[in-house]
């Protein structure tokens, strides 16, 4: 494997997706099948794991406590990532090559292959 950084969310993404204003839940959420097991793999290959999620800040602690009793191996947690609604999407602009994947439900090895993409002109 490629000596990556993965910016990963958490919910609807490693465990069931549970919304900020059901944060309650968050201590008590089922981490999807494979996630765990996927995560770590790319973690002792190497690469960088680093959660990337819309939970707020101040439910921190109960999300590192998940993460730890889950048994998710990774390098850094950044909270309050804007949150999406239904019709929007991320678009991430960097100086360096980003790649982006949209988790479909099923955690398995990463693939290669084109897809049609935005960018701007050159």
């Amino acid at each position: 494997m490629k000596k990556y950084i993965l910016l990963i969310d958490i919910d609807g993404t490693v465990c069931e997706d549970i919304k900020n204003e059901d944060s309650h839940l968050y201590s008590s959420a089922r981490p999807i099948e494979g996630a765990v097991e996927r995560c770590n793999a790319w973690y002792e290959s190497g690469a960088q794991i680093h959660f990337f999620t819309a939970r707020e800040s101040k439910d921190r602690e109960v999300t590192e406590s998940w993460l730890l009793r889950e048994g998710f191996q990774y390098h850094s947690l950044v909270m309050d990532k804007p949150r999406i609604k239904s019709g929007e999407e991320y678009i991430w602009i960097d100086n360096q090559k980003v790649r982006a994947v949209t988790f479909k439900g099923v955690w398995t090895d990463l693939i290669e292959y084109t897809k049609k993409i935005l960018s701007f002109v050159e």
